[in-house]
């Protein structure tokens, strides 16, 4: 039985509380805020028994073996040093860090402590995605020749939220234009040869809208495109030499069409199988106690690249934070 512990109590950790109530043998038993009112209410709306609302008793409790982070963005690389000093394993939320030095120094610490450390990519772990993977590699499409992937929403424009703060990490390509890339890298099993962008700029002075064209190693061309400021066309599309997959909502997908020539065929995950973050909290407790410190599907170097091809993007937008 892993005890969990989670590190900050907002809207993501909320879902993930919940979609936890599925893991197996694993428990959720402490959760920290820096409010003691707001962490005593996640506490009791998710049934965790333990509220704490400083750092360092959470961090102290030698109950917890695992903690989930889930911070604004500019803290992430602060806090999952301190738990992994604190002996603790941690799976924590994307994006990783901020850049790709945080990330090697991160994983440089984990592996010196011997302990377990993975990015938050649940995406990768849901069954919709490991079954469009399975008709990739079975060569249904055939060879992969572009890809497609959109994620753009009307987000909240207050400069102190965390999507148009700098100071938290706060733009469309770190929130959600991750998603996109990520996918990209993941088919491609490599990071792009070439990338061009371009950004437009909110008065915060975070990325509102990147749109990025990349060339893979392998010829593969991918359009990414992300937005906190227009609904885009959310869907994943990977197109083959046979044929092509259509993922809508990809991020969070439940359901995937191939279609090859004038035939189709879909694949939707039953009810049990919906979109959750109970997946990737199983694979990180079955890491754990298959006695290893990384993830095969979420690897420390498919983190470090990501995060070179996410500053790659950041220096053709010219997207600079200060508090790197």
């Amino acid at each position: 039985m892993l005890n969990w512990g989670i590190y900050g109590a907002g809207a993501i950790a909320g879902k993930f509380a919940a979609d936890f109530t599925k893991v197996e043998d694993a428990k959720i038993i402490a959760a920290y805020a820096r409010n003691e009112e707001k962490a005593k209410l996640f506490c009791e709306s998710h049934v965790i028994e333990r509220a704490y609302h400083l750092e360092e008793d959470f961090l102290n409790d030698t109950d917890i073996d695992v903690v989930y982070v889930s911070t604004p963005h500019a803290l992430h690389a602060e806090v999952v040093k301190k738990a992994l000093t604190a002996g603790k394993h941690v799976l924590c939320e994307k994006p990783f860090t901020l850049n790709r030095e945080q990330a090697i120094e991160i994983f440089k610490l984990a592996d010196e402590k011997q302990l377990f450390v993975m990015e938050a990519l649940w995406t990768l772990f849901l069954p919709t995605i490991t079954k469009v993977f399975s008709w990739v590699e079975a060569g249904r499409i055939g060879e992969i020749k572009a890809i497609e992937a959109n994620f753009g929403f009307i987000g909240n424009t207050d400069p102190e939220w965390r999507l148009m703060n700098p100071k938290l990490g706060g733009g469309a390509l770190l929130d959600v234009g991750i998603y996109p890339v990520l996918m990209a890298n993941a088919f491609n099993k490599s990071v792009p040869e070439s990338i061009k962008a371009h950004g437009h700029f909110t008065k915060t002075g975070v990325d509102g809208t990147t749109f990025i064209t990349c060339q893979y190693p392998n010829g593969t061309m991918a359009s990414l495109n992300a937005s906190i400021e227009v609904d885009l066309v959310n869907t994943l599309i990977i197109y083959g030499s046979k044929g092509r997959i259509e993922v809508p909502s990809f991020w969070m997908a439940d359901s995937a069409t191939l279609i090859i020539d004038e035939t189709v065929e879909k694949f939707e995950a039953n009810i049990f199988e919906k979109q959750g973050y109970q997946y990737e909290a199983k694979a990180v407790c079955e890491a754990i106690e298959n006695g290893t410190t990384a993830h095969r599907i979420v690897s420390h170097e498919f983190t470090i690249e990501l995060m070179e091809t996410l500053d790659r993007i950041r220096h053709e937008i010219g997207l600079v934070y200060d508090v790197e």
